[in-house]
């Protein structure tokens, strides 16, 4: 009956008008106190239904106020249930929490992208691929790096003691975003990738080798990373201006230096430009030499 009770608040209380009247809005009050408790109920069919029915009832913005005080369990207690039982529908519930409170959820950013880097790699090698691809499960992993993206925006510039952890748990699913199999997030996984590298003071080995998967993508045409060029060249800048001395004098064995790697990859952006006559893929080359000569 909780579950059911759950579930009929989640179907049917997420309707613009439902608790308009004022005793409308002191029974959403109890409702949500009272769905709350039950995130924590013995029996995980409860939980479920609970977590699925409370994010429903965040599209008002008495409940949004009213969980804020107790965000901290309320995201625990996601991410628990989450380990308990593999369910898509949570995942949408997670997604919904982390935009709603992106403001305020960045002390909870490393269990976060933890719990979202996970489901997306899981969900990556689940879809299947040509006309067997699932297309539900693709647009969910899609969100899952947009949620991991909005997470790394509202910490940056703050808790960098926290970037060494988020590097490693963020490399693997930034990875398959450059490849076929997660081209649709790739946007997302450049975004994430600059987040890393502009808000440290150093850049570590482990992110330096994106810096030869943009590059090696781009001037082998290999089909991923063409059409985003201009995004691309974000994280690019970011290797350039925060270790200029490395950027110098680096050498990827059998690639020879960044230097000539990126000779080669802004001489290929010109010839792709030309051909396409793309003025912004111009630009792009064009302030990608203004920062090799401001490195140098």
């Amino acid at each position: 009956m909780r579950a059911r009770s759950c579930w009929l608040y989640g179907k049917f209380g997420s309707m613009p008008n439902c608790f308009n009247s004022p005793t409308g809005q002191e029974h959403l009050k109890h409702v949500l106190n009272a769905i709350y408790e039950n995130l924590t109920h013995s029996e995980l069919p409860v939980r479920v239904e609970a977590a699925l029915a409370l994010h429903k009832l965040l599209r008002h913005d008495l409940a949004i106020n009213f969980l804020r005080p107790g965000l901290e369990m309320l995201l625990k207690t996601y991410l628990k249930i989450m380990d308990d039982i593999d369910f898509d529908e949570l995942v949408e519930a997670l997604k919904t929490l982390v935009e709603v409170y992106h403001d305020e959820i960045a002390p909870y950013a490393v269990s976060l992208c933890s719990k979202l880097g996970e489901t997306y790699l899981r969900l990556i090698a689940q879809k299947g691929s040509g006309e067997e691809e699932d297309n539900e499960t693709l647009l969910t992993a899609d969100g899952l790096m947009t949620a991991i993206k909005r997470v790394l925006n509202s910490i940056s510039g703050e808790y960098k003691h926290l970037y060494p952890q988020l590097e490693e748990i963020l490399e693997k699913p930034i990875e398959v975003t450059f490849t076929e199999a997660g081209v649709s997030s790739i946007e997302d996984g450049i975004s994430c990738l600059a987040e890393l590298l502009y808000d440290q003071y150093q850049i570590s080995p482990r992110m330096w080798k994106f810096f030869f998967t943009i590059v090696d993508l781009y001037v082998n045409d290999r089909g991923v990373i063409e059409e985003f060029i201009f995004q691309a060249s974000v994280p690019l800048i970011n290797y350039m201006q925060k270790n200029p001395d490395q950027f110098r004098n680096a050498v990827f064995d059998g690639f020879g230096s960044c230097m000539d790697m990126m000779f080669n990859l802004i001489g290929k952006i010109f010839h792709n430009a030309r051909e396409k006559e793309c003025e912004i893929e111009a630009i792009c080359a064009v302030t990608l030499i203004i920062q090799m000569l401001e490195s140098l």
